[in-house]
């Protein structure tokens, strides 16, 4: 297939998504239909399609009408957090560095996948509140057009936050026998979690109950781009 017809292929596609998502007549599993035609093709053909698959992406993402802000306002909210939880660090009282702690774990993950993102070439579009928990929406166009070990470094830099925040709780609060103990076991707890979450995907298991495992945590992501690779 030329690159001319490949690239009016995913058009029609796409086109015919974002017109259900226009109408109100969009059907659960469109969108992973139309990505399997996408993958069949080239990254220099997905290259041109960015645009429209980052705007297809994001009104479809928008039907969950999550609480939304500008990305900016997400990243300078998230450094603040990071810059009080090392300021807390230092403090002598021990409740001021547990909140250090729990600061870190709460912005260390979403900074270091945004970081390593944007230094991949990954560009994003916002922040919205998922339930309690900020998160940042990919421009999927951006995402689309890594070549595939970029995407799994990516994934795995959002897998290791937690873990580093709860080790460095386990170091910050050594002082603390039994609060130091455990942020280690927590960071254990949560390395084992993740790994299950990995290894349930590479397995085939999709779901836990209600929630797809993709959407709960980063590491079930790197399992899926690991099996697509």
């Amino acid at each position: 297939m030329s690159e001319k017809s490949s690239t009016l292929e995913i058009r029609q596609v796409m086109d015919r998504i974002e017109n259900t998502l226009d109408s109100g007549t969009y059907r659960v599993g469109d969108w992973q239909k139309g990505l399997g035609v996408l993958k069949s093709l080239e990254q220099d053909v997905t290259s041109t399609l960015s645009e429209d698959l980052t705007r297809i992406s994001n009104k479809l993402h928008r039907r969950n009408r999550f609480p939304e802000a500008p990305f900016w306002a997400g990243l300078v909210f998230e450094s603040f957090l990071l810059t009080m939880s090392l300021w807390a660090m230092t403090a002598e009282s021990i409740l001021l560095r547990l909140a250090s702690i729990v600061l870190l774990a709460l912005c260390l993950q979403p900074l270091t996948k945004i970081s390593t993102g944007m230094l991949l070439g990954v560009r994003y579009s916002y922040v919205y509140l998922w339930y309690f928990e900020p998160r940042f929406k990919m421009r999927f166009g951006t995402y689309q057009q890594l070549a595939r070990w970029k995407k799994l470094v990516l994934q795995f830099s959002g897998s290791v936050g937690t873990p580093i925040a709860l080790l460095m709780g386990w170091w910050v609060l050594g002082d603390e026998p039994l609060l130091s103990k455990l942020c280690l076991a927590g960071a254990l707890g949560v390395a084992l979690m993740q790994v299950g979450a990995f290894t349930a995907v590479c397995l085939g298991f999709r779901r836990l109950g209600p929630f797809l495992l993709t959407n709960l945590t980063t590491p079930a992501l790197l399992a899926k781009e690991w099996k697509e690779r």
